[in-house]
C-alpha cells in the first residue's frame, strides 16, 4: 500500500531562489489594474538533453529564471547567461516546444499586463545553454494580452502549430450584456490566435479562416482529443460570464465550437485547466476550477449570491449554465454526432469548491495507478469580501470613490489541495496527510520527476514568496512506474499528440502529450505511469497522430524508455473494431414529433429560499393500447397553454396522433397520467394529474381528470371523480378491495406557493359504472387517514409485499421515508417502522418493483437525489428545512440547513436569507457577524422549534433486498448511478439471462440557481445480478439521453417486434430509442 508525502526543500539547499514578487501602489494596484493578482508559469524540460529536468520561471514584475538540474536536487541559475531573463515586459504563461525540430527545447512565453510591450517571445535553444530571442521571425509575436499557449499539430501535417490563449484588458465584473456586447462585436485582438505552421520556419495566422475567432476571457488552455477521432481540439476556460469555448475539429482545417452541446453547464468564473483519463475507461475528462470556498466562513464572507435574473438572462443571451464552483467534466464518450459529451460529477468526486484557485493538474502522485489532482491557491487580497465592497460603496454619499484604499481588502494566504483517486470516481482531500498543507499564494504550478526516483515532484510558482520545490517520498513504498518519452517523426520529434495505451493485466490507463496544462504552466514531454503492485506491462500502445498504431510488449517496470516512431506499423483504423449499439433513436422515423414546452411561472417571487422550482414538473408520460387493435399507444402531457398529445401506432411502426377532449384544457399542467380500464368496459381510460405551484390559482385548477374511452371516443368524465384540489405527480391504479374494479392511489406532490408543507394525498375506491356513470369516492380519511398529510408524494407502486393476498402500498417523496401501508382488508395500517425504513428519509423521486436477485420474491428500486449534489446528507449530518413565518409577516419562510463539524449551518448567505427575513440584514450588520453565527443565533431556538421540521438521512439511490422473512436491506446503486437524480427506471432484458436488467433516466434542472442543477445522467443501463447491479457504460449502449427526464416508458413497437424506450423530457421533445 502506498504512503505519499511530500517534502519541501528549501531555496538555501536547491539554489533556486525565485519569488514572483509583485508591487503594489497609488498607480498600480487591484482598482487601477484588475488582473495584478493573476501570477505566472513554470515549464519543466531537459534542455541540454542531460536526463535532468530543468526549471524555468517567468515574473510579471521581476526577472524570468532558468535553473539548470545539476542533479541531487541542486540547481544552477543560468538566466542571465542564457539569455532568457527576459525584459520589463509582464510575463504570464509559459511552454516548452521543440519548435525547429533540432532535439532541443525551446520556450515560449506569453505577455500580458497593463502598459509596455505586449508582444509574445519565443527563446530559440542554441544547444549550448543559451537561447536567441525569435518570435518575430517565425511570425509568432503575438501583441494581444496573453495568458498561455500552446502548441498542437491541428491538421495532422506533421508540423506544430499554436494557439495563443488571451485576456484583453477589459472592465471587470460588467454584466451579461456588456460581455454579450464583446461577443458580437468580436474584435480581432480581443480574441484567440491559431498559427498554422508553413514548415519553414515561419507560421501564419488562420485564426478566421479557422472559426476560432471569438471574444474570450481565457484563463485555462488545454489541446487534446476529446472525442477519439485522431484530431486535436481546443478547450478554452473563459472568465466571467463569457462562455468556455470547446472547438471541435472537423478534420478540415476547421473548428466547430461545441461547447453548450457537450457540457450541460460550466464554472462560472473559470480558470485553469487539465485534461486527463482520470478513470481509465479511453476517455479524455476534463478538470476546471474556479473560485468558491470550502471553508464556511470564507464562503459567506467573500462570494456574491447568484441573482436568479441575471442567471437567467445569461442563459438566454447564450452563455450556458455556468456555476460557481469547480467542473470536474466526466467524458462519457461521443455521441452519434461525434461530439463527446460530458457529466460534471465535481460534487460527488468531493473536488467541487477549493477556494480561489488558479489551475489543476492530473498526475499520478502516488503510483497507483490512478490520477490524482493538485489544485494551486491563493489570491493575494480578497478582492471579493463582502463587507469591504460594501465599506467601498457606502464611502460617500455618491458611492464609491474614484480610488478606493487597497489596503483595507484582507490579505489571506490559504492552502493548496492535493485530492486522491480512490479509483470509484471519487477523491480524497489529503492535502495535510501529503504535507502539503502550506498556506501562500500559488499561481502556476508543473509536476516532474526531479530527483530520478520514479515519482513526481512538484515546482510552484508562488506570487509573494519563494517558490516552491516538493519532492515526493511515495517510491520509497514500493509502488511500480513506467515513464514513456517519445521519438517522433521529423517536425514533431517530441511526438505531441501520440496517445500512449499501458496495459497491465486488467488495467489499462491511456495519456495523450500535450504540455501546456494547469495554469501558465508546461510539463515535461515525458508521459508517468504509476502502475501500482503489477510488476510487469504486458503491453503498450502508441496512437502515433498520423493514424499509425505502434506496439511494444512485455517491458519492465521503474524504468525509463524511448519508443521512437516506426513507419511500418499498420494504421490504427485497420485495427478497430466496430460494434453495433444496442439503442437507436428512431424518433424522426417514428413521426413522433412533440414539444413539451414550458410556461413561465416564477415560483422563487413568493418562495424566494426554494431549493427548486416546483412548477415544472412534466411532462406526463403513459402508454397503453386504446383501440384494441394490438398495437400499443402514447399519451404525453403539456404545460399549460401548450397541447398534450395522443399518439396511435400504425403498423409500419410510425405512429399517428389522435385528437380528444384533452385538447382543449390547454390551461391545465399535465404531471401525470394513467392508461388503464377505469369502468371494466375492457377498453383503456386515461387519466390525468394536474399539477403546477401557483399560488394564485383557484384549487379547481389543480382537480384531476378521467377521460372515459367511448366506442365514439374519449369524453371527459364529467362528475366520476371527486374534488381534488391537490397539486399532484403520481397515479397508479390497483384493485385494493378484491372487488373486480381498478382502485386509484393520486399523490398529492406541493402545496402551491407553501413548500415544504405536506400535500394531501387520495386513495379513490372505484364504486362501478360505465363510461359517465362511473364513480369514485375518496376513502381516504376511513380507509388510510394518513395519506390525508403523507408529504410531498413523487412516486407510489402497489405490491402485495406481505404475500397475504391484499395488495398494499408504498409510496414516497421529498423529505419523506419509504412509507409501506399494509392492507388489512378493511383499512390499511402504516408498518414503515416495523419494516425498518423509519430512517430512510431522502428526497425520492421514483420506485419500483422487480425481483433483482431472480430468487423469487419482489426487490424495489429507489431513485433519489442522487450523491452528485450540493446537498450532502447522513444520518450523524442530515439535511434539513425549516418551515414558519420568521419575520411574523403573515407569510411561510424556509431555512434550509445542513452540520458542518456539530454545527447547525445555513445552506443560504446573509443577502438571500435578508431578501425572505429582511430583519436578518438589521441584526447582522456584517457579512462576518452572519458567518460567526449559527442557526440558531440567526433563526431563535424557539422559533425553529416551532416550526415545520423535515431532516433527511441519504440521497443515495438504492435497490431494496427483500430477504424474504419480512425484513428488507437497503443497497446503495454502483458509484456511476450516483452522478444524479433519478426520476424513473424501466425494466428491459439487456443480455439475455435470467436477472432483470435496468434503464435509469433523470436529472433535475430546476434547481435555484446558486446551486448547480443535477443535470449529469445521461441515461445508464444497468445489468442485474445476484449481487445486485453493474454498469453498462454509455458509450457501449449507446443510450446517451440528456434533458430534464420526468418519466419513461417501455412501448412494444409495431414492425420491428422489439421494445422501445420512450423518454419525455421538461421542454423537450419526446423521444424514442428502440431496444435492439
Amino acid at each position: 500500500m502506498s504512503s505519499t508525502g511530500f517534502v519541501q526543500i528549501d531555496a538555501a539547499t536547491s539554489g533556486i531562489h525565485f519569488s514572483n514578487n509583485i508591487v503594489e501602489n497609488d498607480t498600480l494596484n487591484y482598482f487601477d489594474f484588475p488582473y495584478l493578482y493573476l501570477g505566472a508559469g513554470v515549464s519543466v524540460g531537459d534542455i541540454n538533453n542531460d536526463g535532468l529536468p530543468d526549471l524555468y520561471f517567468t515574473g510579471n514584475l521581476v526577472p524570468n529564471k532558468l535553473y539548470l538540474n545539476k542533479g541531487g536536487l541542486q540547481f544552477e541559475d543560468i538566466s542571465e547567461s542564457a539569455g532568457v531573463s527576459g525584459d520589463d515586459r509582464w510575463y504570464s504563461g509559459t511552454t516548452m516546444v521543440d519548435i525547429n525540430h533540432d532535439g532541443y527545447l525551446d520556450i515560449y512565453l506569453s505577455v500580458s499586463g497593463k502598459f509596455g510591450n505586449t508582444a509574445n517571445q519565443l527563446f530559440i535553444n542554441n544547444g549550448n545553454n543559451t537561447f536567441r530571442e525569435s518570435a518575430q521571425s517565425y511570425g509568432i509575436a503575438d501583441t494581444g494580452a496573453s495568458i498561455q499557449s500552446t502548441f498542437f499539430d491541428y491538421d495532422n501535417d506533421g508540423l506544430l502549430d499554436l494557439f495563443v490563449a488571451n485576456y484583453p484588458n477589459v472592465m471587470v465584473s460588467m454584466g451579461n450584456k456588456y460581455y454579450k456586447d464583446k461577443m458580437d462585436e468580436n474584435k480581432f485582438e480581443d480574441s484567440g490566435h491559431l498559427y498554422k505552421n508553413q514548415g519553414n520556419g515561419k507560421f501564419v495566422d488562420v485564426t478566421v479562416e479557422a472559426g476560432v475567432q471569438n471574444f474570450g476571457l481565457t484563463l485555462g488552455l488545454v489541446a487534446t482529443d476529446f472525442n477519439n477521432d485522431g484530431y486535436v481540439d481546443l478547450y478554452l476556460s473563459n472568465d466571467f460570464n463569457v462562455p468556455d469555448y470547446l472547438y471541435q475539429n472537423n478534420g478540415d482545417g476547421t473548428f466547430k465550437e461545441i461547447s453548450q452541446k457537450a457540457t450541460r453547464h460550466t464554472s462560472m468564473f473559470g480558470m485553469g485547466i487539465d485534461a486527463a483519463d482520470f478513470n481509465n475507461d479511453g476517455y479524455t475528462d476534463l478538470l476546471q476550477v474556479d473560485m468558491t470556498p470550502a471553508d464556511y466562513k470564507r464562503s459567506k464572507t467573500n462570494m456574491a449570491s447568484m441573482n436568479p435574473e441575471s442567471f437567467y438572462e445569461a442563459v438566454e443571451l447564450g452563455f450556458n449554465y455556468q456555476y460557481m464552483q469547480n467542473s470536474l467534466q466526466l467524458n462519457n464518450g461521443p455521441n452519434r454526432g461525434g461530439e463527446p459529451i460530458f457529466s460534471d460529477i465535481a460534487r460527488f468526486a468531493g473536488m467541487a469548491t477549493t477556494d480561489w484557485s488558479w489551475g489543476a493538474l492530473f498526475a499520478d502522485f502516488d503510483n497507483d495507478g490512478h490520477k490524482d489532482v493538485f489544485v494551486s491557491n491563493g489570491v493575494k487580497r480578497d478582492v471579493n469580501n463582502n463587507d469591504v465592497n460594501a465599506s467601498y460603496d457606502s464611502a460617500t454619499f455618491f458611492g464609491r470613490e474614484s480610488n478606493p484604499d487597497f489596503n483595507l481588502m484582507p490579505s489571506t494566504p490559504i492552502a493548496n489541495f492535493a485530492f486522491q483517486n480512490n479509483g470509484d470516481f471519487s477523491f480524497s482531500n489529503v492535502t495535510k496527510d501529503w504535507g502539503l498543507e502550506q498556506k501562500g499564494f500559488s499561481n502556476g504550478f508543473a509536476y516532474t520527476d526531479l530527483d530520478g526516483d520514479g515519482d513526481l515532484d512538484l515546482v510552484i510558482n508562488n506570487m509573494d514568496g519563494a517558490a516552491t520545490i516538493a519532492v515526493n517520498q511515495t517510491q520509497k513504498t514500493g509502488n511500480h512506474y513506467l515513464k514513456v518519452a517519445l521519438k517522433g517523426q521529423d517536425q514533431n520529434l517530441m511526438g505531441l499528440g501520440a496517445k500512449v495505451m499501458v496495459k497491465c493485466g486488467e488495467s489499462i490507463q491511456q495519456q495523450e502529450l500535450t504540455l501546456s496544462r494547469g495554469y501558465q504552466s508546461s510539463v515535461e514531454p515525458l508521459l508517468h505511469f504509476g502502475l501500482g503492485s503489477k510488476n510487469q506491462v504486458e503491453e503498450i500502445k502508441i496512437f502515433w497522430p498520423n493514424g499509425k498504431l505502434q506496439i511494444v510488449q512485455n517491458i519492465a517496470v521503474d524504468q525509463a524508455i524511448e519508443i521512437e516512431y516506426n513507419d511500418n506499423s499498420p494504421l490504427a483504423s485497420e485495427t478497430k473494431e466496430d460494434h453495433p449499439l444496442p439503442f437507436e433513436d428512431i424518433t424522426d422515423s417514428s413521426k413522433i414529433d412533440f414539444l413539451h414546452e414550458e410556461d413561465f411561472y416564477n415560483d422563487y417571487a413568493f418562495e424566494p429560499l426554494l431549493p427548486h422550482k416546483n412548477s415544472q414538473l412534466g411532462p406526463a408520460l403513459t402508454v397503453g393500447d386504446i383501440n384494441a387493435d394490438g398495437l400499443e399507444d402514447v399519451f404525453v402531457g403539456n404545460a399549460a397553454g401548450s397541447p398534450p398529445a395522443m399518439y396511435l401506432q400504425k403498423e409500419n411502426g410510425e405512429f399517428e396522433m389522435l385528437s380528444g377532449p384533452w385538447d382543449k384544457e390547454l390551461d391545465l399542467e399535465d404531471t401525470g397520467a394513467l392508461l388503464f380500464d377505469a369502468d371494466g368496459d375492457s377498453d383503456l381510460d386515461l387519466y390525468v394529474v394536474s399539477g403546477g405551484n401557483s399560488k394564485l390559482k383557484p384549487k379547481e385548477f389543480y382537480q384531476d381528470r378521467l377521460y372515459i374511452n367511448t366506442p365514439k371516443g374519449f369524453t371527459k368524465a364529467s362528475s366520476s371523480l371527486p374534488k381534488i384540489t391537490s397539486s399532484g405527480q403520481t397515479v397508479v391504479s390497483a384493485d385494493y378491495d378484491n372487488d373486480g374494479d381498478m382502485d386509484l392511489f393520486v399523490g398529492g406532490r406541493i402545496v402551491p406557493g407553501k413548500y415544504p408543507f405536506p400535500a394531501q394525498s387520495y386513495l379513490l375506491r372505484n364504486d362501478g359504472g360505465i363510461d359517465q356513470a362511473l364513480r369514485y369516492t375518496d376513502v381516504t380519511a376511513d380507509i388510510v387517514p394518513e395519506l390525508q398529510d403523507a408529504g410531498l408524494v413523487t412516486s407510489a407502486l402497489w405490491d402485495d409485499f406481505n404475500n397475504d393476498g391484499n395488495i398494499d402500498l408504498i409510496i414516497t417523496g421529498e423529505w419523506m421515508p419509504i412509507r409501506f401501508f399494509k392492507n388489512m382488508g378493511h383499512k390499511f395500517e402504516e408498518v414503515t417502522q416495523n419494516l425498518g425504513f423509519e430512517k430512510s428519509r431522502g428526497w425520492w423521486y421514483a420506485l419500483q418493483k422487480m425481483d433483482v436477485d431472480a430468487d423469487g420474491d419482489m426487490d424495489y428500486l429507489a431513485g433519489n437525489l442522487g450523491l452528485n449534489y450540493k446537498y450532502k446528507a447522513s444520518d450523524k449530518a442530515p439535511f434539513e428545512v425549516y418551515a414558519n413565518d420568521f419575520d411574523e409577516n403573515g407569510s411561510m419562510d424556509i431555512v434550509l440547513s445542513y452540520e458542518k463539524y456539530g454545527t447547525k449551518l445555513p445552506l443560504r448567505g446573509r443577502e438571500c436569507s435578508s431578501q425572505q427575513v429582511p430583519a436578518i440584514k438589521q441584526r447582522f450588520k456584517t457579512f462576518e457577524s452572519f458567518a460567526n453565527a449559527d442557526l440558531m443565533d440567526i433563526y431563535g431556538e424557539k422559533m425553529l422549534e416551532q416550526s415545520l421540521h423535515y431532516t433527511v438521512q441519504t440521497f443515495a439511490h438504492q435497490w431494496i433486498e427483500n430477504r424474504g422473512d419480512g425484513t428488507y436491506a437497503m443497497h446503495s446503486l454502483p458509484n456511476r448511478a450516483q452522478f444524479s437524480s433519478i426520476n424513473s427506471f424501466q425494466e428491459i432484458d439487456y443480455n439475455g439471462d435470467k436477472y432483470p436488467d435496468v434503464v435509469v433516466a433523470g436529472n433535475l434542472y430546476q434547481s435555484e440557481v446558486e446551486t448547480p442543477r443535477n443535470d449529469s445522467s445521461v441515461g445508464l443501463v444497468m445489468i442485474g445480478g445476484p449481487q445486485g447491479f453493474k454498469l453498462v457504460e454509455p458509450d457501449k449502449s449507446g443510450l446517451m439521453i440528456t434533458g430534464d427526464v420526468r418519466n419513461t416508458a417501455i412501448i412494444k413497437l409495431a414492425n420491428k417486434k422489439t421494445n422501445g424506450l420512450l423518454f419525455a423530457i421538461n421542454n423537450d421533445s419526446l423521444k424514442i430509442k428502440e431496444v435492439k
